[in-house]
């Protein structure tokens, strides 16, 4: 079975879910969006098939 991610989408619902966190949960959901940003980058960047 294949899942399929949106990384925007991931990204945009770890900042959200970092806005409403306090203390290391905060820093540790901001890394994680910049990570599904990074990764929604990479797939941008991509050529198409």
């Amino acid at each position: 079975m294949c899942i399929k991610y949106d990384p925007q989408h991931e990204a945009e619902a770890a900042m959200k879910r970092a806005a409403a966190s306090e203390g290391p949960d905060r820093q540790r959901l901001i890394q994680l969006a910049l990570a599904w940003h990074q990764l929604a980058r990479d797939r941008r960047d991509e050529p198409a098939d």
